[in-house]
């Protein structure tokens, strides 16, 4: 009875042994493949080094460029701008000392989606998008009906407005932030016209 105990105990744990190998092995992804491509290895966040923001400036002027990925966008123009902002606080990473600038564009980002989510087109196929500068989406988009784009739209631009609030309150640290963080929030708050049209 004993030796057959030991025997089943031996068996448990070579099966564990090797279970636990096999997740190990895909949890860290020998092969180097999985999910990536070569223009993205290298950076944590699996975009282009080509792509990073290392300044605020910088990162101002890429909100800025929002508008022209997503004026073309129609009944994708809020599910846009979430995505443009996902990607940017991905890009924006290793900018060091800027955490709750960080925080607040992924934050942003995040209510937009689901704002989009919860109002989608269950009919309209989702799309990638680009524009003429080069931007593209890294996801597919998804649009929002006609009949309830003017209050999807008014709730849009009221999450701007309360990232544009958050940004101008977390500036007060020194007045080279504070006229960054006005010139991040201005740039944001640009991005509402498409909203509005």
């Amino acid at each position: 009875m004993v030796s057959v105990s030991k025997t089943i105990l031996g068996c448990v744990a070579g099966l564990l042994l090797i279970i636990s190998s096999s997740v190990s092995a895909q949890v860290t992804g020998d092969s180097g493949s999985y999910g990536s491509d070569s223009a993205n290895e290298g950076t944590p966040t699996g975009r282009s080094p080509a792509t990073q923001v290392t300044t605020v400036p910088e990162l101002s002027t890429r909100i800025s460029q929002m508008k022209t990925m997503c004026k073309a966008a129609g009944s994708y123009v809020a599910d846009c701008l979430a995505e443009r902002l996902a990607t940017l606080s991905q890009d924006a990473s290793g900018l060091h000392g800027h955490k709750e600038l960080k925080q607040i564009l992924r934050d942003t980002a995040e209510e937009l989606r689901l704002l989009v989510r919860e109002n989608s087109d269950r009919n309209a196929p989702r799309a990638r998008i680009s524009s003429a500068d080069g931007q593209r989406s890294t996801r597919p988009l998804v649009a929002v009906p006609a009949s309830r784009r003017p209050s999807v739209h008014r709730q849009a631009i009221a999450i701007l407005e309360e990232a544009e609030t958050q940004l101008l309150r977390s500036s007060t640290q020194s007045a080279t932030r504070a006229s960054q963080y006005q010139q991040v929030a201005a740039a944001l708050g640009s991005n509402k016209v498409l909203l509005r049209s």
